[in-house]
């Protein structure tokens, strides 16, 4: 699972398993990265990966 924020407009899916969410503009959401929906919604701009502490200093040791 991986966190997201919601670009698009207001919209909801249900997962194979039968999570729902609720997507709303400008919302943060965690969902499967390996969805093919999910992978979708990345193409169409609707999704942007939200960056994590983590992601934010392996991203600054490295830009030395």
């Amino acid at each position: 699972m991986a966190k997201y924020v919601y670009q698009g407009p207001p919209s909801g899916v249900t997962f194979s398993d039968g999570k729902e969410v609720m997507l709303f503009p400008g919302v943060e959401v965690e969902l499967p990265e390996e969805n093919e929906y999910v992978k979708t919604l990345i193409a169409l701009g609707y999704l942007q990966v939200k960056e994590t502490k983590k992601q934010r200093d392996k991203e600054g040791s490295n830009a030395s």
